[in-house]
């Protein structure tokens, strides 16, 4: 599991929606990403939810193939990360594939970081673990059938859940997600846990709380407090252990 600590670092280009954005976050990573990080850095992904904020895949596949051309001598995993639903439903195919519009295919992407949250589907608790695994077995499956078994390296890029002080989600079948840090030690402890006990890599989201975070909106437009996502206070104490009970 990770949560922004390990020695091992993803260097994350973010704005890459645009090539004019792609182009500068480029250039400066260029200045300073060189062979002495060879060691370091463990991958480097190109976009932040791009699909899941209307980037058309065909647009932002190029931008992953450049980098993967300038940056492969020091890091050799280029991906992108995005929501889980946007791998299953297909909108990341050209990506996976490398095809673009019937044009003669490029290697297609193999490393991908699928996010996936229980509390953004606004699931009450008790079916917050199952929902949340679901989303990823589809994610994972999908590409799967897509480029073969063991051919991408697939991380569980983000997942979490509010603590107390944040702010309740409901969903559009009259579910709600509710915060509170007894909701989100559950959360982890049965979802997390039971994810990395199948092999599989997470990134909790997040690390420490970050009282003056501005906030996020959700699908409905509404915004959300993430001041309080933390597995930690600001303090640095931990808000429940993290050690995972043994399965079965």
């Amino acid at each position: 599991m990770y949560m922004g600590l390990c020695q091992q670092t993803k260097t994350h280009v973010r704005r890459a929606d645009t090539q004019e954005a792609y182009k500068a976050e480029k250039a400066a990573l260029l200045k300073i990403l060189t062979s002495q990080y060879t060691s370091t850095v463990y991958a480097l992904t190109i976009g932040s939810e791009s699909l899941y904020r209307g980037v058309d895949a065909c647009d932002l596949f190029p931008r992953i193939v450049d980098a993967r051309s300038t940056f492969g001598s020091i890091v050799k995993r280029v991906g992108t990360v995005d929501s889980w639903n946007k791998f299953q439903d297909g909108t990341a195919d050209p990506i996976i594939t490398g095809n673009c519009d019937g044009q003669p295919s490029v290697p297609g992407t193999t490393f991908l970081l699928v996010n996936a949250f229980g509390y953004w589907q606004g699931m009450d608790i008790t079916n917050a673990t199952a929902t949340y695994l679901d989303d990823l077995q589809q994610a994972i499956g999908h590409i799967q059938d897509l480029a073969g078994l063991n051919t991408v390296e697939i991380m569980n890029g983000e997942t979490g859940w509010p603590g107390d002080g944040g702010d309740d989600h409901p969903s559009e079948k009259g579910t709600v997600a509710v915060a509170g840090t007894k909701n989100a030690e559950t959360f982890f402890s049965t979802g997390v846990c039971t994810m990395l006990a199948m092999g599989m890599d997470v990134f909790y989201f997040e690390a420490f709380d970050e009282k003056h975070k501005e906030k996020s909106k959700a699908d409905n437009g509404e915004e959300r407090n993430e001041a309080h996502w933390g597995a930690f206070y600001d303090n640095r104490t931990p808000k429940f252990s993290l050690a995972c009970p043994t399965f079965d």
